[in-house]
């Protein structure tokens, strides 16, 4: 529909972001890894590490297994998301969500926009990232056994799921502890539900079903990564041995050259905001 240098635009810009997505998150869930102390492990590159290796690998075991795996912990994270909004509701107070002090040198900056409007523009890649991905969907399309009556299906549902636990998560989050408190954390979730600082049993359960919502997002962000360089490499874009497939069926190089990519991104560059800005610039594009 694009036509060629359309075609090999976006599907570019897709793999980019499917590339340093991945490594973005592998930053976060190193934050949540050092505040659950598992291990004794802070955030580096052998956290980072270990997600790749571990995750490709049931990747590369087999789509089905691979698929399996990321439905159930999907479905633990966004079962972690609604117990946490219940909680976070119970210490919600409405003059928490604007407790920011607005920047007077900033234009147009008020009590809601402390930093201007510009500062819409700078939350604009934290934003989409609530629904980063969803366009990753149609790229099941070939494990769908109906893809012309699942996907349309697939998608409206990822939507309308996506911005209900996207507005109730933003809203008691900011409510329970104030947008102050939380702008620089790296576990919001746990920093929402922990008034005092001190950890309570709800906030170490968040904490870990968090991560389990970081490790869903990952998985699945890999799964789309590879069957995109798939797509592009059958297509003619790229070079035809990366798709290739092992004999369970999965693109191995697609699985293991945007692995070593975004790990190395990730260890080199230790700044998940900046990955995550770009991420959402090659969503944005595509």
């Amino acid at each position: 529909a694009l036509g060629t240098w359309g075609g090999f635009l976006t599907g570019t810009a897709i793999l980019i972001e499917y590339i340093l997505a991945p490594a973005a998150i592998s930053l976060f869930i190193g934050d949540y890894v050092e505040s659950l102390g598992l291990f004794g492990l802070t955030s580096g590159w052998p956290v980072y590490l270990a997600c790749f290796v571990i995750f490709i690998g049931i990747h590369l075991w087999g789509v089905g297994e691979a698929l399996r795996f990321s439905l159930v912990v999907t479905a633990i994270a966004v079962a972690a998301l609604l117990i946490f909004a219940v909680g976070a509701f119970t210490e919600f107070d409405a003059g928490r969500l604007n407790d920011i002090p607005a920047d007077a040198s900033a234009f147009g900056s008020s009590s809601w926009l402390p930093y201007g409007l510009l500062g819409i523009w700078a939350a604009f890649p934290f934003g989409m990232w609530f629904f980063l991905g969803v366009e990753g969907v149609p790229l099941a399309a070939e494990e769908a056994k109906d893809p012309v009556r699942s996907m349309p299906k697939a998608l409206a549902i990822s939507l309308a799921v996506l911005v209900f636990l996207a507005l109730i998560t933003f809203v008691s989050a900011t409510g329970a502890q104030g947008a102050n408190a939380i702008k620089e954390a790296g576990n919001p979730l746990v920093v929402a539900l922990q008034g005092d600082g001190e950890p309570t049993a709800l906030s170490r359960f968040v904490n870990y079903a968090g991560l389990a919502g970081l490790v869903a997002s990952f998985f699945s962000l890999i799964f789309a990564g590879s069957r995109q360089l798939f797509a592009l490499s059958r297509a003619g874009y790229l070079p035809r041995f990366l798709s290739l497939t092992n004999r369970r069926k999965s693109p191995y190089l697609g699985l293991l050259i945007p692995g070593i990519i975004g790990f190395t991104l990730a260890a080199w560059s230790g700044n998940g905001g900046r990955m995550l800005n770009v991420a959402v610039f090659g969503a944005t594009i595509s």
